[in-house]
């Protein structure tokens, strides 16, 4: 019989590490490929490990300082779908 998943913050953590690592290496991969964007999938790894990882953490620092209004939209954004999926009960 299995389990039931269980979803707490070390499940979370480790979810967030596992996409965050792999959007920086799909990223990369896609550096090398000329017709895709890698900079987006850099992009988003770099954002899911910031509060993790403090290399990231000056990255993410630094783009806050540099595009004031650009991350003023990006959080609005993710305000407004982490809202969005909080007020559901997910089972």
């Amino acid at each position: 019989m299995m389990k039931r998943f269980i979803w707490n913050k070390y499940t979370r953590l480790m979810l967030r590490h596992i996409l965050g690592w792999l959007c920086i290496l799909i990223g990369v991969i896609q550096g090398f490929i000329p017709f895709l964007q890698g900079w987006i999938f850099i992009a988003m790894g770099i954002f899911l490990l910031a509060d993790h990882v403090p290399f990231f953490g000056k990255i993410r620092a630094w783009i806050h300082r540099r595009f004031p209004n650009l991350t003023q939209r990006v959080h609005d954004i993710a305000e407004g779908i982490r809202a969005k999926f909080s007020s559901k009960k997910l089972r």
